[in-house]
């Protein structure tokens, strides 16, 4: 038991040793290569030479877009790849070591920086070691968490796609000093687009289409490598949460036409579809940004149906004046009962119980009243009319049905023979007349009534359709014009 006891005791201290040994050696290496080295001083061996930098980016997560601010979120790892011909050393000499892990702060950094930065914050967020191989091949892969700005295209939201970059350059030195390079694969290739993290999960509102990087040179020359992300907005939300409700809405202020004058609600439903339209608008300024380049299709939308509800409600103002008209105040001429008693109606599919007398048949009250006040006063004479039989018992015709007539107009204008009257007959048959001529008026006045009201229906009708039509019309052009915009295929 000594003897296995003493065995791992010695077993222990030589690994120890050897531990410690390792560390020290990496130790006096990092000492070593660090002596002298002069961290503001570009690694270039003449002063014409170019320090290449390579620029690459891996991204972890994409935060979201905000569309407010015109603002980008991401969660990045940059790939930063250059040679130092100040950190070289032989690994034969320093037991094999190939690399090093050394503190960022001690060695140079390229002051490669985020300049569309929408937050002031131009550096990365963590200053990780830096990896320097014997060779002087230094790698650097800080993580970042950039606020990018973007200018956002609002025409077709939210079917609409934004091209937003991350432009970096260096502040100090320009292409005859520094020279950026696109970053190599583990093949030597060039990588000439955004990577994905093994844990990237896409963003539930956008769906990402291209990522490609490009290199540009400047009028100053200073070059800058600038990282696009072509994204597109996954519209399930709006569609589900407004285009739906304002469609329906819309579809309620269709019914409006439909809703009778006598109901006393159409003003009131027009107001409130035209209310409820205003509270989607104001629910979409607080997502679009206040900018005037372009006007959103969702908004086109909503604001043809509020100009349409706006119509409906001027309409319906129409319908109910022209419903609640009388004959003591309005005269119906002859042109709104041609077109909108007899034209119309058919076409709207529109059948009136009642059978319309021809137009031509048809006698104005003032010229029945002119006519019935010329054979009554007839100088001297008095006569009563005398109907014959083809009045007390007309023929069925397409106007009148079979038996007895009920229409005093028949009496009153139909054909009469003269008599004389005593003169204690005068006062009856003068009676007789007044109330047949009041019976006749009041029924005139009830039908007039009816023909404005009917009026009031075919205009109403009339609106109904031209306000589907237009609706119809509109809705399919605006939203036809959304879905035939498409992301752009990789402009690189």
């Amino acid at each position: 038991m000594k003897s296995a006891d003493l065995l791992l005791l010695v077993c222990g201290i030589c690994s120890l040793s050897s531990l410690g040994g390792a560390g020290d050696v990496e130790q006096a290496l990092t000492k070593q290569v660090l002596t002298n080295y002069n961290l503001k001083v570009r690694p270039a061996r003449t002063p014409m030479e170019r320090v290449v930098v390579r620029v690459g980016m891996t991204l972890s997560s994409f935060v979201g877009m905000n569309m407010k601010n015109e603002e980008m979120s991401t969660v990045v790892v940059m790939n930063l790849e250059w040679r130092d011909y100040n950190l070289l050393w032989d690994p034969k000499e320093h037991d094999g070591i190939e690399v090093l892990r050394i503190p960022a702060a001690k060695v140079w950094l390229p002051d490669i920086y985020l300049i569309n930065n929408n937050d002031g914050v131009f550096d990365v967020a963590l200053h990780v070691h830096v990896q320097v191989y014997s060779n002087g091949r230094v790698t650097w892969t800080p993580p970042a968490l950039y606020l990018s700005s973007c200018g956002v295209r609002v025409t077709y939201f939210p079917f609409d796609w934004q091209n937003c970059s991350m432009q970096f350059r260096s502040y100090t030195y320009d292409s005859t000093e520094i020279e950026l390079q696109y970053a190599l694969d583990a093949n030597g290739n060039e990588i000439r687009e955004i990577q994905l993290d093994q844990a990237f999960s896409e963003s539930g509102e956008w769906h990402i289409r291209h990522k490609p990087c490009r290199k540009n040179m400047n009028k100053d020359l200073y070059e800058d490598m600038s990282f696009y992300l072509i994204i597109e907005r996954k519209p399930l939300y709006y569609v589900l949460n407004i285009i739906i409700p304002c469609i329906l809405i819309t579809i309620i202020a269709i019914f409006n036409f439909y809703l009778p004058p006598d109901a006393g609600e159409k003003m009131g439903l027009s107001i409130n579809v035209l209310l409820t339209l205003t509270v989607f608008l104001l629910l979409l300024a607080d997502k679009i940004p206040e900018t005037s380049l372009g006007v959103p299709v969702i908004v086109k939308y909503i604001m043809f149906t509020m100009i349409l509800v706006t119509c409906s409600v001027i309409l319906s103002v129409v319908v109910l004046n022209l419903h609640h008209r009388s004959p003591n105040t309005h005269m119906m001429p002859m042109w709104v009962r041609k077109i909108f008693i007899h034209m119309l109606p058919p076409y709207l599919c529109m059948l009136r119980p009642k059978v319309e007398v021809p137009l031509a048949l048809k006698m104005l009250p003032a010229q029945r009243e002119k006519k019935v006040f010329a054979i009554n006063k007839a100088a001297d004479e008095y006569f009563i009319r005398k109907p014959d039989s083809s009045i007390l018992f007309p023929k069925p015709n397409r106007f009148q049905a079979e038996g007895k007539t009920s229409n005093l107009k028949k009496f009153i204008d139909g054909p009469s023979s003269y008599l004389s009257l005593p003169p204690e007959l005068k006062s009856a048959i003068e009676a007789i007349t007044y109330i047949a001529e009041a019976l006749q008026a009041e029924k005139d006045y009830e039908a007039l009534k009816e023909d404005w009201q009917y009026v009031a229906m075919v205009v109403d009708r009339m609106f109904l359709w031209i306000f589907v039509i237009f609706t119809t019309v509109g809705t399919l052009a605006i939203f036809t014009k959304a879905s035939l915009n498409h992301a752009p295929t990789d402009p690189f």
